[in-house]
């Protein structure tokens, strides 16, 4: 038993996000284009939109314990972080869309919004390094907070900087599915 926070609840969210939208992946339609919208909902709201809820709260949880940070502080920051993903990537995800055969106005939806997705990782990495900066930055378990500082800057890199490489229809023409499509994706 403990008492609900904003950070708990992130989490809870985030992981029935992720129960739910996996359940995408096990539909098999006969029709391709179809298959690949499924698909495109596994990749993006399931990746790309509740797990960086996940990302988001467990980060939370890591800078109250090791930097002394005030809760609150640290929830508003988290609110920020998930507003921003949650805005920017489920429209993000129709930079797909224009592919598959769908109306001409997703190019420019997907393409701008897609562009946002960039914005809650670089907020990861500045609310990480402002807490550790606030906070005590002797904390005994030097690894958990060096992985802190890391897991942002390489999600920052992946999915930001890689993502918005790609992201904008008119690149995305030519580099979708390429091997800057599998180190977005694996970095992210």
């Amino acid at each position: 038993k403990g008492r609900k926070t904003a950070i708990g609840n992130v989490l809870l969210l985030g992981m029935w996000g992720i129960a739910v939208f996996w359940l995408f992946a096990f539909y098999n339609p006969g029709n391709i284009a179809l298959d690949k919208i499924y698909w495109w909902y596994v990749v993006h709201l399931w990746v790309e939109g509740v797990w960086e809820l996940v990302m988001a709260s467990v980060l939370a949880f890591l800078m109250i314990k090791m930097t002394g940070v005030d809760r609150e502080v640290i929830e508003k920051w988290l609110y920020a972080i998930i507003g921003l993903a949650l805005f920017s990537g489920v429209l993000g995800t129709g930079h797909h869309y224009y592919w598959i055969g769908a109306p001409a106005c997703w190019q420019w939806i997907g393409s701008i919004f897609g562009a946002l997705e960039v914005a809650p990782f670089f907020a990861m990495v500045v609310f990480v390094f402002t807490m550790v900066w606030k906070g005590r930055r002797d904390h005994p378990n030097k690894a958990a907070m060096l992985w802190s500082l890391g897991c942002t800057v390489g999600a920052f890199f992946g999915a930001g900087v890689w993502g918005f490489m790609h992201t904008l229809s008119f690149v995305n023409y030519y580099s979708h599915g390429t091997q800057i499509t599998a180190a977005h994706g694996h970095l992210a």
